[in-house]
């Protein structure tokens, strides 16, 4: 898992990532996160994670704190019919998953990146999916 909280760290990620679609979508938030809040750290705005293949739901809620796999709110966890995703919205871009998740009322948010791959988590690829 890559996790980038620094606009240094995310630059020098984009510049070494070996995958074109990720990087153009790091890229992509990275400039409108800047842009749109120019003066503002980005440490202030967002938390990125990129789940990779080997990267288990685990490494995610020891990064976030909590579970991806259950709602913080009311307990119920992905695969029980009550259940509702924590994330704000999800994008499938077709080889990642792109999901945004707001934390406070100041509106800092965690984005997470997973890599829709056959290695990747398969719970949570079927929560991206679903």
């Amino acid at each position: 898992m890559i996790s980038l909280r620094t606009a240094a760290a995310v630059k020098s990620t984009i510049e070494l990532l070996a995958d074109n679609q990720l990087r153009s979508l790091l890229t992509e938030r990275f400039d409108q996160l800047t842009n749109t809040w120019e003066g503002i750290d980005l440490s202030d705005l967002t938390h990125f994670l990129i789940i990779q293949p080997g990267d288990t739901t685990a490494d995610a809620e020891h990064e976030r704190g909590w579970s991806l796999l259950v709602n913080p709110v009311d307990g119920a966890r992905f695969g029980d019919p009550a259940f509702t995703p924590s994330w704000e919205w999800i994008e499938d871009h077709g080889g990642w998953f792109e999901a945004v998740f707001i934390m406070s009322d100041d509106g800092f948010g965690i984005t997470l990146f997973v890599q829709d791959h056959p290695e990747t988590d398969a719970e949570l690829l079927d929560l991206c999916r679903s």
